[in-house]
């Protein structure tokens, strides 16, 4: 049988009335086709042939599994998991030889993105448009089938939307993401990197004129990472480090990379190994793809507000100010509410800002569900986990402290050269970047903690510290800790408001403690008692011990003039559009003008 010969009713439901050696015989007669690009809808095909795989798949679809979502370039995905959609279960997608019966097949393989699924792999090929039928292994037994298929695409029009809600719309939709590709430089070319990174980062103008076209960026920032050498011996490359917050959806903003959008860019790329100078586009997004890496742990300031809220919120108290500055007006005996009255007469009455009256809703639907769904699973795996940790951490403990016994913190100081190099990269604008790297410490117990208390730090920056401030520090935008080299290395990049020297000494003033239960895990930081004391509250080793890791980068901010406390106050204005206000309200209102 060829595709051309399946039946053109040979679609989901009557697979799902097929039996194992009808799927089978379909399965080896069918080409492999090409993999499916972005989100599919799945469905299990368990015990084919009988009267439970109709039950069993409703079942499955509902409750635990909905398809698969390939990423751009099809050369990884992840699965689409439980009532909620998350996006969970890597794996790396390639054409292979089947097992079924050795021709080509489309092969999604877990063994080395996945630890819950290392022993299983996916086969699929194309029976009929649109619609592929796959094959599970479980250790190279075949234990079901599945079926994959594209949605029809929805055409959204939306006729006569103003600029105003059109910015709406993004910023209503969507979240943002931390954005890392990570790539090893070729051989001799560390010099290269550091020479177009020391030549672009020293000018502002020069900077943003890399990332201009990249839509969607909040901040950006091309870093080199020097290469070194590990306690065990273990050679670590230099690699450049690409770093955005962006916008959601990410494709848009990786396509952008590859476009002429993202030319800027081309000369540090062309500097990593194996990057497809002269492939095509899809070469070049297949390999951002493959060279993305995800946080450790992750921070927004407030998680939802996209870059379109944050210029029209902007634009908005510009326009405010200048109607509240027109003389023509008397607003001297006026009482507050009825200035906030007039207030949201003028935005009504102004196509372009009445958007201001409606409130904000962070994040889209899928995006809430999916942070609500975190927020319980994680309390209730550490229910199941506590009275195991319970016993385990008086141990834990006291091996943390012999640990610290024997610690080498590091005691040189950075070069006037090296801090001078440093600080001509920063106080241009409202903002500053930080980025730093250090070696994690060796051994088991030191790399568990430290994954242990990145991990409850994300959740925390998740669900408890996603509005306005991170335990309060208000002048962080975004912050994220990666993992590089198999987690020898970590690095933590942040953009944030003021000088680098208010920066560490806020930190220090209000963070000392989780500072040192993430970066006493380092190599050379200074001396910490059991795992939250001491460290960081040696202010001039930590300052020196944050200089000498500090790294240069190529840095751009989209709002370069807006600090974070701008930006909340704007977030404010407009939310005190969205209703009547009171005498009392109005006047705490209009101090925000």
């Amino acid at each position: 049988m060829t595709l051309q010969s399946v039946p053109r009713d040979e679609d989901e439901s009557s697979l799902l009335k097929a039996s194992d050696s009808r799927l089978d015989e379909l399965f080896r007669a069918s080409p492999a086709g090409e993999a499916p690009t972005g989100a599919t809808d799945g469905t299990a095909v368990i015990a084919a042939g009988t009267g439970a795989t109709r039950v069993i798949a409703a079942l499955a679809r509902s409750l635990a599994w909905k398809g698969k979502t390939f990423a751009p370039g099809g050369r990884t995905l992840s699965n689409r998991i439980g009532p909620f959609d998350i996006s969970a279960i890597k794996a790396d997608v390639y054409k292979g030889a089947s097992w079924v019966d050795g021709n080509e097949c489309v092969v999604i393989d877990y063994s080395e993105k996945s630890l819950v699924a290392r022993g299983v792999r996916d086969e699929i090929r194309l029976v009929a448009p649109g619609l592929h039928l796959g094959v599970v292994w479980l250790w190279r037994r075949r234990v079901a089938w599945f079926l994959l298929r594209q949605p029809a695409k929805r055409r959204r029009t939306r006729r006569n939307a103003t600029a105003g809600e059109e910015n709406e719309q993004v910023a209503r939709d969507t979240h943002q993401i931390a954005l890392t590709i990570e790539s090893a430089l070729k051989d001799g070319s560390e010099a290269d990197a550091l020479k177009l990174v020391g030549e672009a980062g020293g000018s502002v103008e020069e900077a943003a004129s890399l990332f201009r076209g990249l839509t969607g960026a909040h901040f950006a920032r091309v870093t080199v990472v020097p290469g070194d050498t590990a306690p065990d011996g273990t050679s670590l490359p230099a690699s450049l480090l690409y770093m955005a917050e962006v916008d959601a959806p990410l494709g848009t903003h990786l396509r952008q990379l590859v476009s002429k959008e993202g030319d800027g860019l081309a000369p540090f790329f062309g500097l990593c190994d194996d990057y497809p100078e002269a492939g095509t586009r899809r070469d070049r997004l297949r390999w951002l793809e493959d060279h993305r890496v995800t946080p450790a742990a992750s921070y927004a300031h407030r998680v939802g507000r996209s870059l379109p809220q944050i210029r029209a919120e902007a634009r908005l108290r510009t326009a405010i100010g200048e109607f509240l500055d027109d003389p023509a007006h008397d607003w001297p005996n006026r009482s507050p509410d009825r200035i906030h009255h007039a207030v949201r007469e003028f935005v009504a009455g102004h196509g372009e800002l009445s958007w201001a009256l409606r409130p904000w809703a962070p994040g889209g639907r899928w995006f809430r569900i999916r942070q609500g769904a975190h927020r319980l699973a994680v309390p209730a795996l550490g229910a199941v986990l506590l009275p195991g940790a319970l016993v385990a951490l008086p141990f834990w403990a006291v091996r943390i402290r012999l640990l610290e016994r024997a610690d080498k913190p590091e005691l040189q100081r950075p070069t006037p050269a090296r801090v001078a190099e440093l600080t001509r990269q920063e106080d241009f604008l409202a903002q500053n970047p930080f980025t730093a790297v250090g070696q994690v410490k060796p051994g088991v117990v030191r790399k568990v903690t430290l994954r242990a208390v990145l991990f409850g730090l994300d959740y925390f920056n998740r669900h408890v510290y996603n509005r306005d401030n991170l335990a309060g520090v208000r002048t962080i935008h975004f912050a994220r800790w990666v993992y590089l080299d198999q987690g020898r290395r970590l690095v933590f990049a942040s953009n944030y408001d003021g000088s680098l020297e208010s920066y560490m000494d806020e930190f220090i003033d209000r963070l000392a403690p989780w500072l040192n239960a993430v970066f006493s895990n380092g190599v050379g930081y200074p001396a910490t008692r059991w795992l939250f004391r001491g460290g960081a509250r040696d202010e001039r080793a930590f300052k020196w011990y944050l200089r000498c890791h500090q790294l240069p980068s190529v840095w751009y901010s989209a709002y370069g003039d807006l600090p974070a406390r701008n930006i909340d106050d704007n977030t404010r204005i407009r939310d005190g559009l969205a209703r009547e206000l009171d005498a009392h309200q109005a006047r705490a209102w209009l101090t925000l003008l």
